[in-house]
Order: structure tokens, then C-alpha cells, then sequence
């Protein structure tokens, strides 16, 4: 019998039973969490060289490809200052000696906030890779950013509404156009023990997009009633960070 067999069960799936040694590594997250915010449950990526996949090419061949196994963690329960907690082994271990890929942090504007109603509202997303084979591009991070230290992350957020027709529009905090280095919300971590976040949120300040009329632009109304025509989907962050 392979080491691989061994490593399956009966019904020829990885055993995905995470067990860190004791001298495993750990990262630890707090998040501070404002009014009227929605902490959703982190989740986590770990990878196996040990227990492999198989993906197919576009020729329908297969090849190997590390295992993997997603988990959702929710934060523990707030303390005092509303400060969240989450403590993660990067060192899974169990049979197939899991090693923690990806972390993704989301969270999103409260179903009690007047400006949701009747809006699709989308979350916001950190994602903080420790190896490849991360997570997909498609949650709104931008391209990640190397970090070989502990983070203090501290991000002022809008409301941003989208108007895409007269019966379909969505909500989501706006933190800066993510093609900017400085405002990606995508981390490649180097020796990270710990992770805060703190997102600053004008749940006021609302930001609404409507979309072209006559040109290719779209129009951005700004929370002081002034209004400029913007050739993306991007606000000007600098102006909604201005205004008191």
C-alpha cells in the first residue's frame, strides 16, 4: 500500500484533520471592529505536498497539484473596545502535514444601516498569502504586496454606491483605487507573526456612481453634494478624505 493510499480515506478524500506540532508557527489577527459593521468569519486555505490534487490542462490531461482543504474560523467574541481575535496555525500538521496558504478577512456594512436597503451589498476583503496557489484575484484586494514584518493595517473606507441601472445598484466601502500600491488590500507575508486591522468608517460620507449618460464616464456625487465625472470606477479618495 502507497504512502498515498494511507493517506486517504474510504472514500479516497485527504484526511483534512488539522493537527499543529507543538513547536508549530502561529500568526495571530485582531480586528477592530466600528459601528455598524459585519465581521464574517475568516477563511483559511491551507495547501499538502503530501496528499496531491489533480487538475486537468486544456489538452484534458492531468497533473498533480498540491491538496487542499478551506476552513472557516470565526473571530472570538469582542472585548471591551470591540477588538476581535483570531490565532492561526500556519503549521497545520495532521497526516498530510498542512501548511496555511491563504487568509482572507472580510466584512461588510450591517443589514441595519439605513443606505443598504434594498442595495446587493458586497464585502471588503484583506487576503494575506503565506505560499502559492493562493486564493483567486477575485475579490477586490489588487496584486499583493511583499511584507516581511508584522502589520498595522489602518484604512479610511466610504460607503460607495453603484448605480448600474434605475433597479440595480450595489454598496461597499471604498478604500482607495487598489491598482495603487498603497492601498492594496493584498499582502504576500515573510515572518509575519501578527496582523491588525483597523478600518476607519465614515458610514456618512456616502460616495454614489452613476453611470454614463453622453460619454464613457461615469459621474461620482460626493457626500458635500459636488459632483465630477471619473474615467473609471474609482472616486477621487483624496477628495472624500478632505472633506469634513
Amino acid at each position: 500500500m502507497s504512502a498515498m493510499t494511507l493517506l486517504l480515506g474510504c472514500d479516497n478524500r485527504p484526511d483534512k484533520t488539522l493537527s499543529p506540532p507543538t513547536n508549530a508557527k502561529w500568526v495571530d489577527v485582531t480586528f477592530r471592529v466600528p459601528e455598524g459593521i459585519v465581521l464574517q468569519p475568516a477563511e483559511l486555505l491551507y495547501r499538502s505536498a503530501q496528499c496531491k490534487a489533480v487538475r486537468y490542462n486544456s489538452s484534458n490531461e492531468p497533473h498533480d497539484i498540491p491538496g487542499y482543504n478551506d476552513i472557516e474560523r470565526p473571530f472570538d467574541a469582542p472585548d471591551g473596545a470591540n477588538i476581535r481575535r483570531l490565532r492561526v496555525a500556519i503549521n497545520g500538521g495532521g497526516s498530510c502535514q498542512w501548511q496555511l496558504n491563504s487568509l482572507k478577512v472580510s466584512f461588510r456594512i450591517a443589514d441595519d444601516v439605513q443606505l443598504v436597503k434594498e442595495q446587493k451589498v458586497i464585502a471588503t476583503n484583506y487576503i494575506f498569502d503565506f505560499g502559492d496557489y493562493g486564493l483567486s484575484d477575485g475579490y477586490g484586494t489588487g496584486r499583493a504586496r511583499n511584507v516581511s514584518e508584522d502589520l498595522d493595517i489602518k484604512t479610511n473606507f466610504f460607503p460607495m454606491i453603484t448605480k448600474f441601472t434605475v433597479n440595480d445598484s450595489s454598496v461597499k466601502f471604498f478604500g482607495g483605487d487598489i491598482a495603487t500600491e498603497i492601498w492594496r488590500r493584498r499582502f504576500r507575508l515573510d515572518d509575519t507573526k501578527h496582523i491588525s486591522i483597523g478600518p476607519i468608517v465614515h458610514l456618512t460620507k456616502v460616495v454614489t456612481l452613476e453611470p454614463p449618460v453622453k460619454t464613457d464616464n461615469w459621474m461620482a456625487i460626493y457626500p458635500d453634494g459636488s459632483r465630477s465625472e471619473i474615467p473609471h470606477i474609482y472616486p477621487d479618495y483624496d477628495k472624500l478624505l478632505s472633506i469634513k
